[in-house]
């Protein structure tokens, strides 16, 4: 064999999926790749350009830019790009640009076809890049629209370079020359990987210029301590909000215990300057509740421009909690600011999907108040009229009252610490069928607004009881069975003349997903509260395979993005917004990965029957 082609088999041969090829089918390859050199900053796919050669990087590297300028990915020695353009034969999506000198081996399409249909290995490693066919379906269904950058882009993303640190006993004098030197406004405090504080530029003028503190001092006399940080998963758009409601200008980074960067409000806005973040702001300038509900009428608009770009149901969701988190926030200041401050510190909670960051158009109310141990029933009627007064406002916002009443106006749910924890303790040691079927929503609970410490609390202490309370979870996993996929015993969809021939794909589909991550979650001790994120810790915890979370993931995304098209299209037209879907309305394609995402979650709720021995639950 060729020189060159021998170190071509070599290379290829060091790296996934090419390593798993046949000894025949990797003797001839390197005789179909057609080798070509780039320069630093040479455009290699042009965006909306034809391409028909798998890409694979031999040296050097590559950017894969979206159509807003924002870094996607990127692809180092022996990775590929160029794949969904060379499979579907579509115009490429990206732009692919060299970040140095870079030299790629290009397969032509149909040595590509041909690997994918004699190589099951290889195939399986580029049908798995797209997280598997329901994923992939989700993505092929989108709207083509180019998306909106800061309702996509994680944080992840935005991290260019390693953060920058001191100890936390560098001198207060150093530390400013490290700021100076590199010219950055805050400096993150750690020891080792571990972030302790942030010094900003402001601490520098307020607590040593002015107050007058010795520049020979140790840094840590003037840090903020333990921070508030995000993870690189993130949102963009969360960030963002973050940062405005506290007036925040710098965020770090944490990602298993260890600092990784830091973002900023100016990294954030430089993503798009149009996003749902301007709304937010809005919200927190209004002075009266006529305000609020003026800028709450808003928020279809900001779905459609999301619905129609490239965001999921996921980031959809999310930017509606964020959304009626700030409404609520606005709500209480408000009510505030005309009963007086709380006689007592209290956090007012978020339950259900609004709980779970998991809001849609149709979300009613589902809210609680908790409130501190030392309150006195004199007390207890100013948190009456604060809660009255929110809960009214939201509805005026578009948010429903919760049919069950599970609302911070109903007295029973807004009550003292310790009366939260003899419900939970009850709930799990002492379950009754009907009370639970309406007070699982209540471990969904998220903080709003107030004192997170009391939220804390309760929270550590029903995530440490719930995986020894197996009679709750056996419960929960006979709960989980009352929402039957429609779905028919020859794989037809089942509809009902009381639904006018439509399917439900919320309890058919959404909730008994939501019901089987919730119960992984707590029988794992795991605090996760978003479907998604309990799904991917179950996998990580072994409380679920990971293909069985991977799948009952790709379904809930599936499923939920077509419900979130058909509310779209309700919304345009004028109609409420429900979760009853034609199937007649829906593709071929969307039919099929609609009845494959049912049979996903009909198979998984036989799983939950054995194991928790639901027959046997009374």
């Amino acid at each position: 064999m060729d020189v060159e082609l021998a170190e071509t088999r070599d290379f290829l041969a060091d790296h996934h999926p090419y390593s798993q090829l046949s000894e025949a089918e990797l003797r001839e390859l390197p005789k179909r790749l057609v080798t070509k050199y780039f320069r630093r900053g040479a455009t290699l796919i042009e965006l909306g350009a034809h391409n028909d050669h798998l890409h694979i990087v031999r040296s050097g590297g590559v950017h894969i830019i979206d159509a807003h300028g924002v870094l996607a990915d990127t692809a180092e020695p022996g990775e590929s790009f160029g794949l969904s353009s060379v499979w579907a034969g579509a115009p490429s999506r990206y732009r692919m640009v060299a970040v140095e000198d870079t030299l790629c081996l290009l397969l032509p399409s149909d040595a590509f076809r041909h690997l994918m249909s004699v190589s099951e290995p290889f195939s399986k490693f580029f049908l798995d890049q797209h997280a598997g066919r329901m994923r992939s379906g989700v993505e092929m269904v989108r709207m083509d629209e180019s998306g909106s950058a800061i309702l996509r882009t994680r944080v992840r993303q935005m991290l260019r370079k390693k953060p920058i640190t001191t100890a936390p006993d560098t001198p207060i004098k150093v530390a400013a020359q490290l700021m100076t030197d590199m010219r950055i406004s805050a400096l993150l405090v750690a020891e080792g990987e571990r972030l302790v504080g942030i010094v900003t530029d402001r601490d520098m003028r307020s607590k040593v210029i002015a107050s007058g503190i010795s520049p020979t001092g140790p840094i840590s006399s003037i840090m903020t301590p333990n921070p508030t940080t995000t993870d690189p998963d993130t949102l963009a758009f969360e960030v963002l909000v973050q940062i405005t409601q506290h007036g925040w200008h710098h965020l770090p980074v944490v990602e298993d215990g260890a600092v990784v960067g830091m973002v900023t409000a100016g990294d954030i806005m430089r993503l798009e300057q149009a996003n749902p973040s301007y709304l937010v702001g809005e919200i927190d300038k209004q002075t009266s509740v006529d305000g609020v509900v003026e800028s709450a009428k808003k928020l279809p608009a900001v779905v459609y421009q999301a619905a129609a770009q490239d965001a999921t149901a996921d980031d959809v969701a999310r930017v509606i909690t964020a959304i009626m988190d700030a409404l609520t926030r606005k709500l209480i200041l408000l009510a505030e600011a005309e009963i007086g401050d709380a006689p007592v510190h209290y956090c007012w909670v978020a339950l259900g999907s609004q709980g779970r960051l998991e809001s849609g158009m149709q979300s009613d109310q589902d809210n609680a108040l908790l409130i501190a141990d030392d309150v006195t029933p004199e007390q207890m009627a100013w948190f009456g009229d604060l809660a009255q007064r929110v809960v009214d406002g939201l509805v005026r916002c578009g948010f429903p009252l919760c049919p069950g009443d599970m609302m911070a106006s109903n007295p029973q749910w807004r009550q003292p610490l310790r009366t939260w924890g003899n419900y939970f303790a009850q709930w799990m040691n002492a379950p009754e069928p009907d009370a639970l079927l309406n007070a699982q929503t209540f471990f969904d609970m998220r903080p709003v607004h107030g004192d997170r410490t009391l939220y804390e609390r309760l929270q550590t202490s029903v995530v440490a009881r719930a995986p020894h309370a197996t009679r709750f979870l056996a419960y929960l996993a006979k709960q989980a069975q009352r929402f039957e996929p429609p779905l028919g015993l020859f794989r037809d969809f089942v509809t009902s003349d009381a639904n006018g021939g439509r399917i439900d794909v919320k309890s058919g589909g959404i909730a008994p997903i939501v019901q089987i991550a919730r119960i992984a979650a707590l029988s794992k001790g795991g605090a996760q509260l978003n479907t998604i994120d309990r799904l991917r810790a179950a996998s990580s915890s072994n409380a679920l395979s990971e293909e069985k979370a991977a799948d009952l993931t790709d379904a809930f995304e599936f499923i939920s993005y077509v419900r979130l098209q058909h509310q779209v299209k309700q919304l345009k037209k004028g109609e409420r917004a429900d979760n009853l879907i034609d199937p007649d309305s829906l593709s071929s394609f969307e039919r099929r990965h609609l009845k494959e995402a049912f049979a996903i979650i009909r198979k998984m709720q036989g799983t939950l029957a054995y194991l928790y021995r639901t027959d046997v639950t009374s």
